[in-house]
Protein backbone atom coordinates (compact mmCIF):
# COMPACT_ATOMS: atom_id res chain seq x y z
CA UNK A 1 0.00 0.00 0.00
CA UNK A 2 7.94 -11.13 0.27
CA UNK A 3 9.71 -14.78 0.51
CA UNK A 4 9.94 -13.12 4.04
CA UNK A 5 9.22 -14.19 7.21
CA UNK A 6 5.76 -13.03 8.26
CA UNK A 7 7.05 -13.16 12.23
CA UNK A 8 8.62 -9.65 12.87
CA UNK A 9 11.64 -9.95 15.30
CA UNK A 10 11.79 -7.32 18.14
CA UNK A 11 14.51 -5.70 16.23
CA UNK A 12 11.87 -5.11 13.27
CA UNK A 13 9.49 -4.02 15.96
CA UNK A 14 11.93 -1.49 17.40
CA UNK A 15 12.56 -0.26 13.82
CA UNK A 16 8.67 0.03 13.40
CA UNK A 17 8.12 1.77 16.58
CA UNK A 18 11.11 4.66 15.83
CA UNK A 19 9.68 4.77 12.22
CA UNK A 20 5.98 5.43 13.57
CA UNK A 21 6.55 9.19 13.73
CA UNK A 22 8.09 9.55 10.20
CA UNK A 23 5.91 10.27 7.26
CA UNK A 24 5.67 8.76 3.71
CA UNK A 25 4.97 10.07 0.76
CA UNK A 26 -5.12 8.80 -5.02
CA UNK A 27 -11.59 9.45 -5.13
CA UNK A 28 -10.83 6.71 -7.40
CA UNK A 29 -12.62 3.90 -8.19
CA UNK A 30 -12.55 0.80 -5.24
CA UNK A 31 -11.40 -1.47 -7.86
CA UNK A 32 -7.94 0.36 -7.77
CA UNK A 33 -7.34 1.49 -4.32
CA UNK A 34 -9.23 -0.21 -1.54
CA UNK A 35 -8.12 -4.11 -1.62
CA UNK A 36 -4.59 -3.43 -2.79
CA UNK A 37 -2.96 -6.26 -1.42
CA UNK A 38 -6.11 -8.58 -0.66
CA UNK A 39 -4.73 -11.68 -1.85
CA UNK A 40 -7.52 -14.14 -0.38
CA UNK A 41 -10.30 -12.08 -1.08
CA UNK A 42 -11.58 -11.71 2.28
CA UNK A 43 -12.25 -8.15 2.31
CA UNK A 44 -9.30 -6.96 4.58
CA UNK A 45 -4.97 -6.77 3.76
CA UNK A 46 -3.54 -8.86 7.20
CA UNK A 47 -0.74 -11.71 7.20
CA UNK A 48 -2.48 -14.15 5.75
CA UNK A 49 -2.71 -12.41 2.40
CA UNK A 50 0.96 -12.36 2.79
CA UNK A 51 1.57 -15.92 3.67
CA UNK A 52 -0.83 -17.03 0.64
CA UNK A 53 1.42 -14.69 -1.68
CA UNK A 54 4.80 -16.08 -0.01
CA UNK A 55 3.57 -19.77 -0.62
CA UNK A 56 2.77 -18.40 -4.69
CA UNK A 57 5.71 -17.24 -5.20
CA UNK A 58 7.62 -20.53 -3.52
CA UNK A 59 5.76 -22.88 -6.01
CA UNK A 60 3.93 -24.12 -2.62
CA UNK A 61 0.36 -22.49 -3.50
CA UNK A 62 -1.05 -21.01 -6.90
CA UNK A 63 -3.09 -17.15 -7.09
CA UNK A 64 -5.30 -17.14 -9.65
CA UNK A 65 -8.11 -14.28 -10.79
CA UNK A 66 -9.20 -11.69 -8.75
CA UNK A 67 -6.19 -12.55 -6.02
CA UNK A 68 -3.71 -12.53 -8.37
CA UNK A 69 -4.73 -9.09 -9.75
CA UNK A 70 -4.62 -7.73 -6.12
CA UNK A 71 -1.21 -9.30 -5.34
CA UNK A 72 0.76 -6.86 -7.67
CA UNK A 73 0.99 -4.03 -5.50
CA UNK A 74 3.21 -1.96 -6.93
CA UNK A 75 1.82 -2.48 -10.74
CA UNK A 76 4.82 -3.83 -12.57
CA UNK A 77 2.69 -6.33 -13.97
CA UNK A 78 4.81 -9.32 -11.88
CA UNK A 79 3.92 -11.13 -8.54
CA UNK A 80 7.36 -11.21 -6.45
CA UNK A 81 9.28 -10.88 -3.20
CA UNK A 82 8.17 -6.73 -3.82
CA UNK A 83 4.63 -7.35 -3.47
CA UNK A 84 4.90 -9.60 -0.13
CA UNK A 85 7.41 -7.19 1.21
CA UNK A 86 4.79 -4.59 0.41
CA UNK A 87 2.18 -6.47 1.70
CA UNK A 88 3.95 -6.78 4.87
CA UNK A 89 4.29 -3.04 4.90
CA UNK A 90 0.30 -2.76 4.63
CA UNK A 91 0.06 -4.96 7.76
CA UNK A 92 3.11 -3.35 9.86
CA UNK A 93 1.99 0.05 8.62
CA UNK A 94 5.94 1.08 8.12
CA UNK A 95 6.03 4.39 7.59
CA UNK A 96 8.34 5.79 5.31
CA UNK A 97 10.28 8.94 5.30
CA UNK A 98 10.49 11.42 2.32
CA UNK A 99 10.39 14.97 1.77
CA UNK A 100 7.17 16.16 1.37
CA UNK A 101 4.48 18.54 2.64
CA UNK A 102 1.04 17.02 3.88
CA UNK A 103 -1.97 18.06 3.04
CA UNK A 104 -5.66 17.35 2.55
CA UNK A 105 -8.28 17.75 -0.40
CA UNK A 106 -12.28 18.51 0.74
CA UNK A 107 -15.27 19.58 -0.68
CA UNK A 108 -18.65 20.28 0.63
CA UNK A 109 -18.97 16.43 1.66
CA UNK A 110 -16.96 17.23 4.59
CA UNK A 111 -19.03 19.54 6.15
CA UNK A 112 -18.04 22.90 7.80
CA UNK A 113 -14.47 22.44 8.32
CA UNK A 114 -12.17 24.08 10.99
CA UNK A 115 -8.73 25.02 9.20
CA UNK A 116 -6.81 25.67 12.32
CA UNK A 117 -7.53 21.79 13.41
CA UNK A 118 -6.32 20.39 10.40
CA UNK A 119 -3.27 22.82 10.43
CA UNK A 120 -2.72 21.63 14.21
CA UNK A 121 -3.13 18.03 13.24
CA UNK A 122 0.35 18.94 10.96
CA UNK A 123 -1.51 19.25 7.50
CA UNK A 124 -0.13 22.44 5.73
CA UNK A 125 -2.29 22.81 2.15
CA UNK A 126 -5.67 22.19 1.12
CA UNK A 127 -7.04 21.19 -2.28
CA UNK A 128 -10.64 22.72 -2.20
CA UNK A 129 -13.00 21.54 -4.90
CA UNK A 130 -14.62 24.27 -6.78
CA UNK A 131 -17.37 22.63 -8.51
CA UNK A 132 -18.40 20.08 -10.83
CA UNK A 133 -19.16 19.70 -14.76
CA UNK A 134 -20.52 22.12 -16.86
CA UNK A 135 -20.26 25.91 -16.14
CA UNK A 136 -23.97 26.21 -14.01
CA UNK A 137 -24.40 27.65 -10.41
CA UNK A 138 -26.11 25.11 -9.39
CA UNK A 139 -22.79 22.79 -9.91
CA UNK A 140 -20.44 24.92 -7.67
CA UNK A 141 -19.34 23.37 -4.81
CA UNK A 142 -21.76 24.89 -2.23
CA UNK A 143 -18.71 25.69 0.19
CA UNK A 144 -16.15 26.54 -2.08
CA UNK A 145 -16.50 30.16 -1.24
CA UNK A 146 -16.25 29.82 2.31
CA UNK A 147 -13.28 27.08 2.27
CA UNK A 148 -11.23 29.36 0.34
CA UNK A 149 -12.21 32.53 2.76
CA UNK A 150 -10.93 30.02 5.67
CA UNK A 151 -7.75 29.10 3.98
CA UNK A 152 -7.07 32.49 3.42
CA UNK A 153 -7.54 33.64 7.01
CA UNK A 154 -5.26 31.37 8.14
CA UNK A 155 -2.91 31.44 5.92
CA UNK A 156 -2.96 28.39 4.73
CA UNK A 157 -1.48 27.49 1.47
CA UNK A 158 -4.83 25.90 -1.12
CA UNK A 159 -5.20 25.38 -4.64
CA UNK A 160 -8.05 24.13 -6.52
CA UNK A 161 -9.69 20.93 -8.39
CA UNK A 162 -13.21 20.25 -10.49
CA UNK A 163 -14.69 17.33 -10.47
CA UNK A 164 -15.46 16.58 -14.58
CA UNK A 165 -18.13 14.79 -15.58
CA UNK A 166 -17.38 15.70 -19.38
CA UNK A 167 -18.16 13.39 -22.16
CA UNK A 168 -16.89 15.82 -24.95
CA UNK A 169 -14.58 18.51 -25.78
CA UNK A 170 -17.80 20.93 -25.65
CA UNK A 171 -17.86 19.67 -21.90
CA UNK A 172 -14.77 20.34 -21.17
CA UNK A 173 -14.33 23.95 -22.18
CA UNK A 174 -17.93 24.62 -20.30
CA UNK A 175 -15.94 22.84 -17.33
CA UNK A 176 -12.89 25.39 -18.17
CA UNK A 177 -15.03 28.50 -18.02
CA UNK A 178 -16.72 27.15 -14.91
CA UNK A 179 -13.20 26.79 -12.91
CA UNK A 180 -12.71 30.38 -14.48
CA UNK A 181 -15.64 31.58 -13.38
CA UNK A 182 -14.81 30.87 -9.66
CA UNK A 183 -11.53 31.76 -9.91
CA UNK A 184 -12.02 35.36 -11.08
CA UNK A 185 -10.42 37.64 -8.53
CA UNK A 186 -8.81 34.36 -6.72
CA UNK A 187 -4.90 33.75 -5.90
CA UNK A 188 -4.57 30.28 -5.06
CA UNK A 189 -0.95 29.28 -4.26
CA UNK A 190 -1.23 25.45 -5.24
CA UNK A 191 -2.28 24.30 -8.80
CA UNK A 192 -5.55 24.36 -10.75
CA UNK A 193 -6.82 20.42 -10.87
CA UNK A 194 -8.50 18.53 -13.04
CA UNK A 195 -10.13 15.45 -11.44
CA UNK A 196 -10.76 12.92 -14.13
CA UNK A 197 -12.39 10.11 -12.79
CA UNK A 198 -15.80 8.13 -12.81
CA UNK A 199 -15.99 7.26 -9.05
CA UNK A 200 -19.96 7.61 -9.21
CA UNK A 201 -20.13 5.71 -12.67
CA UNK A 202 -21.51 8.82 -14.55
CA UNK A 203 -19.38 8.37 -17.88
CA UNK A 204 -20.10 4.83 -17.83
CA UNK A 205 -23.69 5.04 -17.31
CA UNK A 206 -24.04 7.52 -20.22
CA UNK A 207 -21.38 6.09 -22.42
CA UNK A 208 -17.78 6.15 -21.45
CA UNK A 209 -15.97 8.34 -24.05
CA UNK A 210 -13.00 6.60 -26.11
CA UNK A 211 -9.71 7.27 -24.77
CA UNK A 212 -8.75 9.29 -27.31
CA UNK A 213 -11.55 11.32 -26.55
CA UNK A 214 -10.87 11.40 -22.46
CA UNK A 215 -7.16 12.84 -23.41
CA UNK A 216 -8.77 15.43 -25.98
CA UNK A 217 -11.02 16.53 -23.09
CA UNK A 218 -8.15 16.57 -20.51
CA UNK A 219 -5.89 18.64 -22.82
CA UNK A 220 -8.60 21.08 -23.85
CA UNK A 221 -9.37 21.71 -19.55
CA UNK A 222 -5.71 22.13 -18.72
CA UNK A 223 -4.27 24.16 -22.00
CA UNK A 224 -6.59 26.43 -21.15
CA UNK A 225 -6.10 26.67 -17.17
CA UNK A 226 -2.91 27.35 -18.47
CA UNK A 227 -3.40 29.97 -21.21
CA UNK A 228 -5.51 31.54 -18.63
CA UNK A 229 -2.60 32.09 -16.43
CA UNK A 230 -3.16 29.58 -13.87
CA UNK A 231 -1.06 26.27 -13.15
CA UNK A 232 -2.55 23.16 -14.44
CA UNK A 233 -2.60 20.12 -12.84
CA UNK A 234 -3.64 16.35 -13.93
CA UNK A 235 -5.64 14.13 -11.10
CA UNK A 236 -5.53 10.47 -11.89
CA UNK A 237 -6.19 7.04 -10.28
CA UNK A 238 -3.03 4.83 -11.79
CA UNK A 239 -5.63 2.46 -13.71
CA UNK A 240 -6.83 5.42 -15.55
CA UNK A 241 -2.64 7.13 -16.06
CA UNK A 242 -2.04 3.31 -17.60
CA UNK A 243 -5.09 4.13 -20.50
CA UNK A 244 -3.55 7.33 -21.29
CA UNK A 245 -2.54 7.27 -25.10
CA UNK A 246 -1.48 11.17 -25.69
CA UNK A 247 1.49 11.00 -23.45
CA UNK A 248 2.18 14.73 -23.35
CA UNK A 249 -0.82 14.63 -20.89
CA UNK A 250 1.78 12.91 -18.27
CA UNK A 251 5.02 14.92 -19.73
CA UNK A 252 3.68 18.49 -19.75
CA UNK A 253 1.33 18.44 -16.77
CA UNK A 254 2.12 17.80 -13.32
CA UNK A 255 0.30 14.88 -12.06
CA UNK A 256 -1.95 14.16 -8.74
CA UNK A 257 -2.14 10.16 -8.37
CA UNK A 258 -4.43 9.09 -6.06
CA UNK A 259 -3.29 5.57 -5.06
CA UNK A 260 -4.30 4.75 -1.67
CA UNK A 261 -1.58 2.47 -0.97
CA UNK A 262 1.89 2.22 1.20
CA UNK A 263 4.31 3.67 -0.86
CA UNK A 264 3.69 5.66 -4.91
CA UNK A 265 4.29 3.57 -7.34
CA UNK A 266 3.97 5.94 -10.38
CA UNK A 267 7.43 6.53 -12.30
CA UNK A 268 6.05 8.51 -15.09
CA UNK A 269 6.14 12.68 -15.55
CA UNK A 270 6.24 15.02 -12.44
CA UNK A 271 4.34 13.73 -9.35
CA UNK A 272 3.22 16.67 -7.90
CA UNK A 273 0.86 15.27 -5.38
CA UNK A 274 0.07 11.92 -4.37
CA UNK A 275 -3.75 11.34 -2.70
CA UNK A 276 -2.62 8.10 -0.60
CA UNK A 277 -5.51 7.99 1.27
CA UNK A 278 -9.20 8.58 1.77
CA UNK A 279 -11.49 6.84 3.44
CA UNK A 280 -9.24 3.61 2.89
CA UNK A 281 -5.37 4.79 4.28
CA UNK A 282 -2.73 1.88 4.70
CA UNK A 283 -0.47 4.34 6.36
CA UNK A 284 -2.17 6.31 9.04
CA UNK A 285 -5.95 7.08 10.27
CA UNK A 286 -8.32 8.12 7.51
CA UNK A 287 -9.47 10.79 9.23
CA UNK A 288 -8.85 13.83 11.49
CA UNK A 289 -10.03 14.37 14.86
CA UNK A 290 -12.73 16.77 14.84
CA UNK A 291 -13.47 16.97 11.01
CA UNK A 292 -13.90 13.17 10.04
CA UNK A 293 -12.63 11.18 7.50
CA UNK A 294 -10.87 13.03 5.11
CA UNK A 295 -8.60 12.56 1.72
CA UNK A 296 -5.09 12.58 2.46
CA UNK A 297 -1.91 13.57 0.25
CA UNK A 298 1.82 14.24 0.16
CA UNK A 299 3.21 17.31 -1.94
CA UNK A 300 6.57 17.03 -3.49
CA UNK A 301 6.93 20.71 -4.96
CA UNK A 302 7.17 24.13 -3.31
CA UNK A 303 4.10 25.41 -5.00
CA UNK A 304 3.51 28.40 -3.47
CA UNK A 305 6.92 29.97 -4.12
CA UNK A 306 7.02 28.22 -7.56
CA UNK A 307 3.51 30.00 -8.72
CA UNK A 308 4.37 33.17 -7.06
CA UNK A 309 7.79 33.23 -8.69
CA UNK A 310 6.36 32.66 -12.25
CA UNK A 311 2.96 34.70 -11.98
CA UNK A 312 0.48 31.95 -12.21
CA UNK A 313 -2.48 32.55 -10.59
CA UNK A 314 -2.89 35.96 -10.63
CA UNK A 315 0.18 36.55 -8.83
Amino acid sequence: MKKYSIKLSALFLSLLISLSGLICAGAVGLEDVYLIGDVNLDGAVDVRDATDLQRHIASIASLDGEGLKKADTNYDNLVDVRDATHIQKIVAKVYVPLTAKKGVDVSNHNGDIDIEKIRNAGYDFVMIRCGFGNDTTSQDDKRFEQNVRKCEEAGMPWGVYLYSYALTVKEAKSELQHTLRLLKGKKPTLPVAFDMEDADGYKKKHGMPSQTTLDKICMTYLTGIRDAGYYPMLYMSMSWVRKVENKSLLSEFDIWLAQWNTECSYDGGTLGIWQYGGSTNYLESNSIEGIGTIDKNFCYKDYPLLIMNQHYNNW
